[in-house]
């Protein structure tokens, strides 16, 4: 039996989440709490396992309402908690409710509310009713003020800041905020630990594939090992681009739902707005820069670069290196996930300018996540870091998602003349096809890779590329490029200019098959440092 479903909130393999134990001693404290964090972030598992550990500790109930009730009024809010309290009557506030509770000869010392869905408490049962949620979570407050022996947390998302902007609340004043943040490469070992415990333990280069297709957030990550447990021979880093080229189109509701947070018209546009800033230019970033980003107020928040920063970081597209309240420039950079990749673009009428012009996009959305494409190794020195880059298959990967999610079709490891390539790509049923190699700067056979798509090269091929990556910042490196991996062939070679883009250089380099066929190869050098 399958033990992923990333549909359930009660998952088989549980990862501990950072934060749980603090939040414990907070509410145990009589404190209170608000946790952000967006669709598919693990907020139903993080309340499940702080439940879990609040009751470790005697005298202690915890309670978790994990929805508002049906009719969506401050009254039924009340009712609804008077019955998991096994409280009778119709109370008018919930001090009513706590008063008889704690009454009882039986009543526990401690008593911890948690609620799942914030962001629905803010919403209307009817138009011409008011939301519950403000009454209700201020009227909690209140008793939690007065009544040592509670605690009260609540999850949500863009809600968060419908409460403070258009509801008011005294709740969320005085309540600590923490946000969810994606899963680490070590949680993703041992969420797929199920995998070795049968015998087919995950190789690294897939490890380091589903990581960066989904950007650590739970749910997608669980869906791409859902979908991998049901191959029954080795997994490899091309079935994780297969696992997710179609997500989009089956589950396009689910995305819409998570990106819902940036995108709201009737909430604000603001945090889409430093979202396409973050992307466009990441690292670090002039708070001016990113406050300009955020544009004339739209909808009815107002927020503040720090609060959509924070919304960011909590849905699971950015990371933050810096702190969102008090530095100057902010340090932050997009994620690598399928979030984070282009969508659909133009058809060009001439298959390799089209070509081109994705890949040159791919390369700078890979440039703008590149501390993401590091793997932990051995620490050679100190410029080292203790990082190196990722081996070329799960760059070839990760690539050959990005061209699906662009329109195109692509192969991975296609039989071509006397090898298999890196990436065979299709479009829209056409004959033609183009090809590209991934290469690093110092491994394997990189000064092979133009001979490569010239052994791949039959009259069907429109264009062919070699993208060469390194970590490292070596000085000419276009022209030792050109020394020693060009030039010793005696192609034809043109360098194409390459200003306002990350590419380091881009050679077009013309030469001739041994059956007379003419060839054309782009040749693309990418630096990708360890931070953008």
């Amino acid at each position: 039996m399958n033990p992923f479903n990333w549909q359930s909130h009660r998952p088989e393999i549980e990862i501990p989440r950072p934060d749980v134990g603090r939040l414990s001693e907070v509410l145990r404290s009589n404190g209170s709490a608000v946790v952000m964090g967006g669709r598919g972030m693990g907020k139903s598992v993080f309340l499940g396992q702080l439940k879990s550990e609040l009751e470790r500790h005697p005298g202690t109930r915890v309670v978790l309402l994990e929805a508002p009730p049906p009719a969506l009024t401050v009254e039924a809010c009340f009712e609804a908690l008077a019955r998991r309290l096994n409280v009778s009557g119709r109370p008018f506030d919930s001090r009513e409710v706590f008063d008889e509770y704690f009454a009882r000869p039986d009543a526990p010392e401690r008593l911890v509310l948690l609620f799942d869905e914030l962001d629905r408490y803010a919403e209307k049962g009817t138009p011409s009713a008011q939301p519950p949620g403000r009454g209700f979570f201020n009227d909690l407050e209140a008793a939690r003020r007065s009544l040592p022996g509670l605690g009260v947390l609540a999850v949500g998302s863009i809600g968060v800041f419908v409460f403070r902007d258009v509801l008011g609340s005294s709740f969320l004043s005085r309540a600590i905020h923490l946000r969810l943040r994606p899963l680490t490469r070590t949680d993703a070992e041992a969420l797929a630990a199920p995998f070795a415990e049968r015998g087919s333990p995950l190789s690294e280069d897939v490890l380091d594939a589903l990581l960066l297709a989904s950007g650590g957030i739970p749910a997608i990550l669980t869906f791409g090992l859902q979908q991998l447990w049901s191959l029954d021979r080795e997994v490899t880093t091309h079935d994780v681009t297969a696992a997710y080229k179609f997500f989009e189109e089956e589950h396009e509701e689910y995305l819409s739902d998570l990106l819902s947070a940036l995108t709201s018209p009737r909430l604000s546009d603001a945090p889409l707005g430093v979202w396409k800033r973050i992307q466009e230019g990441p690292g670090r970033i002039a708070r001016g820069e990113l406050e300009a980003a955020l544009g004339r107020p739209s909808g009815v928040l107002k927020l503040t670069v720090s609060d959509a920063l924070r919304l960011l970081e909590a849905v699971g597209v950015v990371r933050l290196e810096s702190s969102p309240v008090h530095d100057n420039p902010i340090i932050v950079h997009p994620i690598a996930s399928l979030l984070n990749l282009s969508r659909g673009s133009a058809e060009s009428s001439d298959l390799g300018t089209g070509f081109l012009r994705d890949l040159a996009t791919l390369l700078g959305k890979l440039h703008r996540s590149s501390a993401d494409f590091f793997r932990p190794g051995p620490r050679q020195d100190e410029a080292a870091e203790g990082k190196r880059l990722v081996p070329e298959s799960v760059f070839a990967a990760h690539l050959g998602l990005g061209f699906e999610l662009l329109g195109w079709h692509s192969e991975r490891e296609a039989q071509r003349g006397a090898g298999r390539t890196d990436l065979l790509l299709r479009r829209n049923g056409r004959k033609e096809v183009v090809v590209l190699e991934v290469k690093i700067w110092g491994r394997n056979d990189y000064r092979e890779a133009h001979r490569q798509v010239e052994g791949y090269w039959t009259e069907d091929v429109a264009a062919g590329a070699v993208v060469q990556l390194t970590d490292a910042e070596i000085p000419d490196w276009d022209r030792r490029y050109r020394r020693e991996c060009l030039e010793p062939l005696g192609v034809a070679v043109e360098e194409t200019p390459v200003e306002g883009s990350p590419v380091r250089a881009r050679f077009r380099c013309t030469s001739s098959t041994s059956d007379g066929l003419v060839t054309v190869v782009d040749h693309f050098l990418l630096r990708l440092p360890r931070r953008t």
